[in-house]
């Protein structure tokens, strides 16, 4: 077996990706209302799938953007002066 195998964070990725798997799988089918107006106005039909997969890309790119912005404004911070001090020697 490969070393890499053996690591937790191969092993705890394996089980979130073959868990999302069967969460789409298995509500392949079912869908969900969303009443966006009250009274049945307007309501929006989704399938659970969908919405799995639309919030897990909105995530990683919500992920991807921050991180990009956060680096960004880390390179461009502007840093203090350095304090001059003014000891004397005894």
């Amino acid at each position: 077996m490969p070393s890499f195998l053996k690591n937790p964070k191969v092993i705890v990725g394996t089980l979130v990706i073959l868990w999302i798997a069967y969460v789409i799988y298995n509500n392949l089918e079912k869908s969900v209302d969303f009443r966006l107006l009250p009274f049945n106005l307007l309501t929006l039909q989704l399938r659970v799938s969908a919405v799995v997969i639309a919030s897990a890309l909105f995530g990683a790119l919500a992920t991807i953007v921050i991180q990009f912005l956060w680096k960004r404004r880390s390179k461009n911070a502007v840093s203090p002066a350095p304090v001059a001090s003014s000891s004397t020697a005894p």
